[in-house]
Protein backbone atom coordinates (compact mmCIF):
# COMPACT_ATOMS: atom_id res chain seq x y z
CA UNK A 1 0.00 0.00 0.00
CA UNK A 2 2.81 2.33 1.08
CA UNK A 3 4.68 1.93 -2.54
CA UNK A 4 1.65 2.39 -4.13
CA UNK A 5 1.35 6.03 -2.78
CA UNK A 6 4.48 6.83 -3.21
CA UNK A 7 4.02 5.55 -6.91
CA UNK A 8 1.30 8.15 -7.03
CA UNK A 9 2.84 11.38 -5.74
CA UNK A 10 5.90 10.57 -7.82
CA UNK A 11 3.63 10.26 -10.77
CA UNK A 12 2.05 13.46 -10.41
CA UNK A 13 5.05 15.25 -9.45
CA UNK A 14 7.34 13.92 -11.82
CA UNK A 15 4.56 14.76 -14.77
CA UNK A 16 3.74 18.38 -13.56
CA UNK A 17 7.76 19.11 -13.01
CA UNK A 18 8.18 17.23 -17.33
CA UNK A 19 4.97 19.41 -18.14
CA UNK A 20 6.44 22.82 -16.69
CA UNK A 21 9.75 22.19 -17.91
CA UNK A 22 9.18 21.32 -21.23
CA UNK A 23 11.45 23.66 -23.49
CA UNK A 24 10.18 26.10 -26.46
CA UNK A 25 10.25 24.20 -30.01
CA UNK A 26 13.86 24.83 -31.19
CA UNK A 27 13.45 26.58 -34.78
CA UNK A 28 14.12 24.50 -37.81
CA UNK A 29 15.63 26.00 -40.90
CA UNK A 30 12.83 26.04 -43.52
CA UNK A 31 13.57 24.46 -47.11
CA UNK A 32 16.72 25.67 -48.44
CA UNK A 33 19.98 24.74 -49.71
CA UNK A 34 22.89 24.07 -47.24
CA UNK A 35 26.27 22.73 -46.89
CA UNK A 36 25.72 19.21 -48.21
CA UNK A 37 26.62 16.96 -44.90
CA UNK A 38 26.68 13.93 -46.59
CA UNK A 39 29.97 15.04 -48.90
CA UNK A 40 33.18 17.06 -47.85
CA UNK A 41 33.05 18.08 -51.21
CA UNK A 42 31.80 22.39 -51.60
CA UNK A 43 28.57 21.79 -52.61
CA UNK A 44 24.94 21.72 -51.09
CA UNK A 45 22.18 19.89 -50.96
CA UNK A 46 18.33 20.57 -50.51
CA UNK A 47 16.67 20.43 -46.50
CA UNK A 48 12.96 20.59 -47.23
CA UNK A 49 12.10 21.46 -43.75
CA UNK A 50 11.85 17.85 -42.16
CA UNK A 51 14.57 16.16 -43.91
CA UNK A 52 17.36 15.86 -46.49
CA UNK A 53 16.73 15.26 -49.90
CA UNK A 54 18.58 13.67 -52.69
CA UNK A 55 19.13 16.89 -54.65
CA UNK A 56 22.15 18.52 -54.88
CA UNK A 57 23.89 21.46 -56.56
CA UNK A 58 27.88 22.67 -56.97
CA UNK A 59 28.98 25.73 -54.94
CA UNK A 60 28.95 26.99 -51.50
CA UNK A 61 31.07 26.13 -48.61
CA UNK A 62 31.90 22.18 -47.87
CA UNK A 63 29.76 21.22 -44.51
CA UNK A 64 31.11 20.63 -40.89
CA UNK A 65 30.72 16.66 -40.94
CA UNK A 66 30.22 16.20 -37.19
CA UNK A 67 33.15 15.74 -34.46
CA UNK A 68 34.59 12.15 -33.64
CA UNK A 69 33.47 11.24 -30.08
CA UNK A 70 36.43 11.63 -27.65
CA UNK A 71 35.22 11.27 -24.07
CA UNK A 72 38.10 13.39 -22.35
CA UNK A 73 36.94 16.71 -24.78
CA UNK A 74 33.50 16.68 -22.30
CA UNK A 75 34.37 14.01 -20.73
CA UNK A 76 31.72 14.41 -17.50
CA UNK A 77 30.06 11.61 -18.44
CA UNK A 78 33.29 9.39 -17.47
CA UNK A 79 33.90 11.30 -14.08
CA UNK A 80 29.84 10.25 -13.25
CA UNK A 81 30.55 6.58 -14.20
CA UNK A 82 33.71 6.33 -12.24
CA UNK A 83 31.63 8.12 -9.77
CA UNK A 84 28.91 5.25 -10.03
CA UNK A 85 31.93 2.36 -9.37
CA UNK A 86 33.25 4.11 -6.18
CA UNK A 87 29.94 4.51 -4.86
CA UNK A 88 28.84 0.77 -5.39
CA UNK A 89 32.43 -0.10 -3.59
CA UNK A 90 32.06 1.53 -0.95
CA UNK A 91 28.18 0.55 -1.00
CA UNK A 92 29.01 -3.11 -1.28
CA UNK A 93 31.92 -3.02 1.91
CA UNK A 94 29.42 -1.45 4.15
CA UNK A 95 27.00 -3.42 3.38
CA UNK A 96 29.57 -6.74 4.13
CA UNK A 97 30.56 -5.36 7.13
CA UNK A 98 26.57 -4.65 8.19
CA UNK A 99 24.55 -7.18 6.55
CA UNK A 100 21.96 -4.63 6.59
CA UNK A 101 19.84 -4.82 3.16
CA UNK A 102 18.87 -1.13 3.88
CA UNK A 103 22.71 0.26 2.59
CA UNK A 104 22.75 -2.19 -0.31
CA UNK A 105 19.03 -0.64 -1.62
CA UNK A 106 20.62 2.59 -1.37
CA UNK A 107 23.82 2.13 -2.95
CA UNK A 108 21.98 0.10 -5.69
CA UNK A 109 19.93 3.80 -6.30
CA UNK A 110 22.54 5.95 -5.70
CA UNK A 111 25.05 3.36 -8.13
CA UNK A 112 22.13 3.34 -10.77
CA UNK A 113 21.15 7.12 -11.03
CA UNK A 114 24.79 7.58 -11.56
CA UNK A 115 25.23 5.14 -14.42
CA UNK A 116 22.17 6.30 -16.14
CA UNK A 117 23.03 9.95 -15.65
CA UNK A 118 26.62 8.96 -17.72
CA UNK A 119 24.87 7.07 -20.25
CA UNK A 120 22.62 10.16 -20.79
CA UNK A 121 25.91 12.40 -20.72
CA UNK A 122 27.18 10.08 -23.72
CA UNK A 123 24.10 9.88 -25.67
CA UNK A 124 23.56 13.77 -25.25
CA UNK A 125 27.20 14.34 -26.18
CA UNK A 126 26.58 12.04 -29.65
CA UNK A 127 23.05 13.38 -30.16
CA UNK A 128 23.22 17.23 -29.35
CA UNK A 129 19.50 16.99 -27.29
CA UNK A 130 20.43 19.59 -24.77
CA UNK A 131 18.37 22.10 -27.01
CA UNK A 132 15.16 19.64 -26.85
CA UNK A 133 15.14 17.25 -23.63
CA UNK A 134 17.53 18.58 -20.52
CA UNK A 135 18.95 17.22 -17.80
CA UNK A 136 16.25 18.61 -15.67
CA UNK A 137 13.67 17.61 -18.21
CA UNK A 138 15.05 13.75 -17.92
CA UNK A 139 14.88 13.60 -14.17
CA UNK A 140 11.60 14.33 -14.22
CA UNK A 141 10.45 11.98 -16.67
CA UNK A 142 12.29 9.58 -14.38
CA UNK A 143 10.83 10.64 -11.28
CA UNK A 144 7.72 10.06 -12.95
CA UNK A 145 8.04 6.88 -14.36
CA UNK A 146 9.63 5.23 -11.30
CA UNK A 147 6.36 6.37 -9.80
CA UNK A 148 4.42 4.77 -11.97
CA UNK A 149 6.35 1.76 -11.54
CA UNK A 150 5.54 1.46 -8.14
CA UNK A 151 2.22 1.71 -8.94
CA UNK A 152 0.85 -0.21 -11.74
CA UNK A 153 3.99 -2.77 -12.97
CA UNK A 154 5.25 -4.26 -9.90
CA UNK A 155 1.39 -4.71 -9.06
CA UNK A 156 1.01 -6.26 -12.17
CA UNK A 157 4.29 -8.53 -11.73
CA UNK A 158 2.63 -9.74 -8.93
CA UNK A 159 -0.25 -11.52 -11.17
CA UNK A 160 -0.63 -16.00 -10.42
CA UNK A 161 -1.35 -18.17 -12.81
CA UNK A 162 0.67 -19.73 -15.62
CA UNK A 163 0.63 -20.53 -19.08
CA UNK A 164 2.06 -23.28 -20.52
CA UNK A 165 4.21 -23.65 -17.66
CA UNK A 166 5.51 -20.28 -17.55
CA UNK A 167 4.36 -17.53 -14.97
CA UNK A 168 1.80 -14.69 -16.37
CA UNK A 169 3.78 -12.54 -14.81
CA UNK A 170 6.62 -13.29 -16.62
CA UNK A 171 5.00 -14.22 -19.83
CA UNK A 172 2.98 -10.71 -19.80
CA UNK A 173 6.49 -8.70 -18.68
CA UNK A 174 7.10 -7.35 -21.70
CA UNK A 175 3.41 -5.93 -21.91
CA UNK A 176 3.39 -4.60 -18.25
CA UNK A 177 6.47 -3.30 -18.11
CA UNK A 178 6.94 -1.53 -21.51
CA UNK A 179 3.37 -0.02 -21.04
CA UNK A 180 4.51 1.31 -17.80
CA UNK A 181 7.73 3.09 -19.14
CA UNK A 182 5.54 4.13 -22.10
CA UNK A 183 2.73 6.24 -19.87
CA UNK A 184 4.70 8.85 -19.00
CA UNK A 185 5.45 9.36 -22.43
CA UNK A 186 2.52 9.24 -24.12
CA UNK A 187 0.71 11.47 -21.47
CA UNK A 188 3.53 14.32 -22.21
CA UNK A 189 2.75 13.73 -26.10
CA UNK A 190 -1.06 14.35 -25.12
CA UNK A 191 -0.49 17.16 -23.65
CA UNK A 192 1.62 18.57 -26.81
CA UNK A 193 4.77 18.60 -25.25
CA UNK A 194 8.38 18.30 -26.42
CA UNK A 195 6.99 19.10 -30.22
CA UNK A 196 10.08 17.85 -31.90
CA UNK A 197 11.37 14.60 -33.79
CA UNK A 198 14.13 14.45 -32.06
CA UNK A 199 12.89 14.60 -28.52
CA UNK A 200 11.74 11.07 -28.15
CA UNK A 201 15.39 9.47 -27.74
CA UNK A 202 15.49 11.71 -24.77
CA UNK A 203 12.28 10.87 -23.23
CA UNK A 204 12.45 7.46 -23.59
CA UNK A 205 15.50 7.01 -22.14
CA UNK A 206 14.90 9.00 -19.22
CA UNK A 207 11.59 6.79 -18.94
CA UNK A 208 13.77 3.71 -18.87
CA UNK A 209 16.32 5.22 -16.36
CA UNK A 210 13.14 5.72 -14.04
CA UNK A 211 11.87 2.30 -14.10
CA UNK A 212 15.55 1.09 -14.09
CA UNK A 213 16.42 2.94 -10.97
CA UNK A 214 13.26 1.71 -9.12
CA UNK A 215 13.01 -1.98 -10.05
CA UNK A 216 16.80 -2.02 -8.95
CA UNK A 217 16.65 -0.75 -5.93
CA UNK A 218 13.31 -2.90 -4.87
CA UNK A 219 15.40 -5.82 -5.96
CA UNK A 220 18.19 -5.35 -3.33
CA UNK A 221 15.08 -6.11 -0.98
CA UNK A 222 13.89 -9.00 -2.93
CA UNK A 223 16.72 -10.81 -3.62
CA UNK A 224 18.00 -10.48 0.36
CA UNK A 225 14.61 -12.14 0.65
CA UNK A 226 14.45 -14.72 -1.69
CA UNK A 227 13.25 -18.52 -1.02
CA UNK A 228 11.54 -20.99 -2.75
CA UNK A 229 11.86 -22.43 -6.40
CA UNK A 230 14.22 -20.61 -8.89
CA UNK A 231 13.33 -20.11 -12.87
CA UNK A 232 13.83 -23.72 -13.19
CA UNK A 233 12.28 -25.52 -10.54
CA UNK A 234 15.20 -25.37 -8.02
CA UNK A 235 15.22 -24.81 -4.72
CA UNK A 236 17.11 -21.12 -4.00
CA UNK A 237 19.77 -22.30 -1.70
CA UNK A 238 20.46 -20.08 1.23
CA UNK A 239 20.98 -16.03 0.37
CA UNK A 240 24.13 -14.93 1.09
CA UNK A 241 25.42 -11.07 1.08
CA UNK A 242 27.89 -12.54 -1.54
CA UNK A 243 24.94 -13.39 -3.72
CA UNK A 244 22.73 -10.17 -3.15
CA UNK A 245 25.95 -8.19 -4.33
CA UNK A 246 27.02 -10.25 -7.83
CA UNK A 247 23.40 -9.72 -8.50
CA UNK A 248 23.12 -6.41 -8.04
CA UNK A 249 26.04 -5.59 -9.88
CA UNK A 250 24.46 -7.42 -12.60
CA UNK A 251 21.64 -5.57 -12.82
CA UNK A 252 23.17 -2.56 -12.56
CA UNK A 253 25.64 -2.68 -15.40
CA UNK A 254 23.81 -6.31 -17.13
CA UNK A 255 19.86 -5.60 -17.06
CA UNK A 256 18.75 -2.43 -16.29
CA UNK A 257 20.56 -1.05 -19.14
CA UNK A 258 17.83 -2.97 -21.75
CA UNK A 259 15.32 -1.27 -19.79
CA UNK A 260 16.30 2.10 -21.38
CA UNK A 261 17.65 0.95 -24.79
CA UNK A 262 14.32 -0.75 -25.07
CA UNK A 263 12.26 2.10 -24.26
CA UNK A 264 14.75 4.92 -25.67
CA UNK A 265 14.32 2.71 -29.16
CA UNK A 266 9.99 2.59 -28.89
CA UNK A 267 9.67 6.34 -27.91
CA UNK A 268 12.33 7.37 -30.41
CA UNK A 269 10.60 5.36 -33.14
CA UNK A 270 7.37 6.20 -32.10
CA UNK A 271 7.91 9.93 -31.51
CA UNK A 272 9.19 10.59 -35.06
CA UNK A 273 6.70 9.53 -36.81
CA UNK A 274 4.11 10.56 -35.02
CA UNK A 275 5.73 13.84 -35.30
CA UNK A 276 6.51 14.12 -39.15
CA UNK A 277 3.87 11.65 -40.22
CA UNK A 278 0.96 12.35 -38.29
CA UNK A 279 -1.38 9.38 -38.39
CA UNK A 280 0.31 7.86 -41.40
CA UNK A 281 2.98 7.21 -39.06
CA UNK A 282 0.72 4.85 -36.22
CA UNK A 283 1.94 2.06 -38.07
CA UNK A 284 5.51 2.12 -37.87
CA UNK A 285 4.93 3.72 -34.38
CA UNK A 286 2.77 1.16 -32.86
CA UNK A 287 5.17 -1.71 -34.64
CA UNK A 288 8.31 -0.33 -33.29
CA UNK A 289 6.49 -0.34 -29.45
CA UNK A 290 5.01 -4.24 -30.26
CA UNK A 291 8.59 -5.27 -31.33
CA UNK A 292 10.09 -3.86 -28.14
CA UNK A 293 7.45 -5.71 -25.94
CA UNK A 294 8.20 -9.13 -27.28
CA UNK A 295 11.80 -8.73 -27.19
CA UNK A 296 11.60 -7.70 -23.46
CA UNK A 297 9.18 -10.51 -22.92
CA UNK A 298 11.48 -12.97 -24.82
CA UNK A 299 14.56 -11.70 -22.29
CA UNK A 300 12.46 -12.92 -19.59
CA UNK A 301 10.71 -16.29 -20.95
CA UNK A 302 13.88 -17.24 -21.96
CA UNK A 303 15.00 -18.34 -18.80
CA UNK A 304 12.23 -20.34 -18.13
CA UNK A 305 11.84 -21.77 -21.96
CA UNK A 306 15.39 -22.53 -21.93
CA UNK A 307 16.05 -24.75 -18.98
CA UNK A 308 18.48 -27.26 -18.97
CA UNK A 309 19.05 -26.21 -22.73
CA UNK A 310 22.28 -24.01 -23.22
CA UNK A 311 21.48 -24.53 -26.56
CA UNK A 312 17.67 -22.71 -26.72
CA UNK A 313 18.84 -20.32 -23.80
CA UNK A 314 22.06 -19.01 -26.35
CA UNK A 315 19.79 -19.24 -29.32
CA UNK A 316 17.17 -17.13 -28.06
CA UNK A 317 19.98 -14.75 -26.44
CA UNK A 318 20.97 -14.44 -30.16
CA UNK A 319 17.57 -13.44 -31.00
CA UNK A 320 16.79 -11.04 -28.93
CA UNK A 321 20.18 -9.12 -29.27
CA UNK A 322 20.27 -9.39 -32.93
CA UNK A 323 16.27 -7.83 -33.29
CA UNK A 324 17.40 -4.98 -30.38
CA UNK A 325 20.69 -4.34 -32.72
CA UNK A 326 18.31 -4.23 -36.16
CA UNK A 327 16.02 -2.27 -34.76
CA UNK A 328 18.80 0.18 -33.31
CA UNK A 329 20.03 0.33 -36.87
CA UNK A 330 17.24 0.72 -39.06
CA UNK A 331 16.43 3.79 -36.58
CA UNK A 332 19.47 5.33 -37.04
CA UNK A 333 19.45 5.17 -40.41
CA UNK A 334 16.39 6.95 -40.31
CA UNK A 335 17.01 9.19 -38.10
CA UNK A 336 20.55 10.63 -39.84
CA UNK A 337 18.00 11.95 -42.33
CA UNK A 338 16.32 14.37 -40.25
CA UNK A 339 19.15 15.97 -38.98
CA UNK A 340 18.87 19.73 -39.14
CA UNK A 341 21.22 21.89 -40.58
CA UNK A 342 21.97 23.89 -37.78
CA UNK A 343 23.00 20.60 -35.92
CA UNK A 344 25.05 19.42 -38.75
CA UNK A 345 28.63 19.60 -36.86
CA UNK A 346 27.18 19.57 -33.26
CA UNK A 347 26.81 15.58 -33.48
CA UNK A 348 29.13 13.15 -33.92
CA UNK A 349 29.89 12.00 -37.02
CA UNK A 350 28.02 8.32 -36.46
CA UNK A 351 24.47 10.19 -36.43
CA UNK A 352 25.77 12.85 -39.65
CA UNK A 353 23.45 12.38 -42.40
CA UNK A 354 24.91 9.90 -45.12
CA UNK A 355 23.98 7.57 -48.41
CA UNK A 356 20.97 10.71 -49.18
CA UNK A 357 21.13 9.66 -52.63
CA UNK A 358 22.31 12.40 -55.40
CA UNK A 359 20.43 13.94 -58.24
CA UNK A 360 22.14 17.20 -59.70
CA UNK A 361 20.39 20.25 -60.61
CA UNK A 362 22.29 22.73 -62.91
CA UNK A 363 23.37 25.97 -61.57
CA UNK A 364 20.65 27.62 -63.31
CA UNK A 365 18.26 25.73 -60.95
CA UNK A 366 17.16 23.01 -63.97
CA UNK A 367 17.06 19.47 -63.11
CA UNK A 368 19.98 17.81 -64.48
CA UNK A 369 18.10 14.18 -64.32
CA UNK A 370 14.77 14.62 -63.84
CA UNK A 371 14.57 16.39 -60.54
CA UNK A 372 12.18 19.02 -59.88
CA UNK A 373 13.56 22.83 -60.71
CA UNK A 374 14.29 24.41 -57.64
CA UNK A 375 16.61 27.36 -57.55
CA UNK A 376 19.91 26.93 -55.24
CA UNK A 377 19.50 30.04 -52.43
CA UNK A 378 22.42 31.90 -51.36
CA UNK A 379 24.38 30.59 -48.30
Amino acid sequence: MMLTIVGAVLLAVGLYAAWRLAPQRPDVPAEGWFPDPASTAARRRLWDGQAWTAHVADGGEPANRGHHFRGRSRGSWMGILGAAVVVLVAGVAAYRATENVHVMAVTSFLAMTLVCWAFYGFVERQLALRDVVGLGQVAAVAVATAGATFLVAMNLNNLTGSIGGISLATTLVGLTEESTKLLVPIVLFLLGTYRNPRAGVGIGLAAGFGFAIAETTLYAYQTAAASGPSFCGAETPAVTTGMVVSAQVARIFGVSPFHWLFTGIAVAIAWRAWHLYGRKGTPAALGGILLVMVVHSLNDTSATLGCGEPVVQSLLALARYALVIGMYLVFKAWARKHTPPQLIGAVSTGWTPKHLGEQKVSPDGSPATGAPAREPADD
